[in-house]
């Protein structure tokens, strides 16, 4: 990973922890709205990116990290339904964690998109 993909997956999972910290601010308007589904969005967003910028080897494939970070996220909702972990249960959770998963992948072939010889060949014609 370059130096330029390392700054620009840093801003993204600082980003999505400021987004993330605003969200749980007492007088935002929507409050009820933005405090649990647009930190539910921005959390697999950051971790996604996080696992990028530290090299994890699940980090590597965008599908793979989009999965792990997706099941990751899932699993604590799970054990937040069983009673295992604290916190509200909400089954539209799971919608937010994939938005969040989808939208990094998105920003991450967007971001980070590698021209080869069949690009610039299709492009040219």
């Amino acid at each position: 990973m370059s130096l330029k993909e390392k700054l620009i997956s840093g801003l993204y999972t600082g980003g999505a922890c400021v987004v993330s910290g605003l969200s749980k601010h007492p007088d935002i308007p929507y409050k009820e709205m933005i405090n649990g589904h647009v930190h539910d969005v921005t959390l697999p967003l950051g971790l996604y990116f996080f696992n990028k910028l530290i090299g994890s080897p699940l980090g590597k494939n965008e599908w793979v990290n989009a999965a792990y970070v997706f099941l990751g996220c899932s699993a604590m909702e799970a054990a937040q339904g069983l009673g295992l972990y604290s916190g509200t249960f909400d089954p539209k959770d799971f919608v937010a964690y994939a938005a969040g998963a989808g939208l990094a992948v998105a920003m991450d072939k967007l971001t980070f998109r590698k021209k080869n010889l069949d690009n610039l060949v299709e492009e040219s014609i």
